[in-house]
């Protein structure tokens, strides 16, 4: 189980995360819905972001995957424990709805390392 210490530290990294999207992060398909919903289309990115700073494997968070409502994938982490650590969750809240966690499942990252997005999106979590 993880201590309330690892728990702060994720919650931390997830505001940074959070706090530092931007459009020029976004897919093209996803900017117009994104102007009046900061985080919406960022759930890929931010869950990648977070999970290499959290140290990636040996963190121990799995990488979790459903489709929503309206079709769209959704990415986030989650514990051993089942907590799930989700720095866009709040996108949901524009359309009154909530994440698609119940139909998650495992999955994995579509490169090894930190993607160009993710990269860009870490390094201004760590200056």
């Amino acid at each position: 189980m993880r201590d309330k210490n690892q728990i702060d530290i994720l919650d931390y990294l997830a505001n940074q995360i959070k706090s530092n999207l931007s459009s020029d992060l976004l897919k093209p398909e996803y900017k117009m819905f994104n102007k009046h919903n900061p985080t919406f289309g960022h759930c890929y990115i931010a869950s990648e972001a977070l999970f290499h700073l959290a140290g990636g494997k040996a963190s121990g968070l799995s990488i979790k995957r459903a489709r929503d409502a309206s079709n769209i994938s959704h990415w986030w982490l989650e514990s051993a424990e089942g907590q799930i650590f989700d720095p866009t969750s709040d996108q949901y809240d524009h359309f009154g709805t909530k994440p698609p966690y119940q139909n998650g499942v495992s999955t994995g990252f579509l490169t090894k390392n930190p993607s160009k997005r993710a990269k860009i999106l870490m390094d201004r979590c760590l200056t």
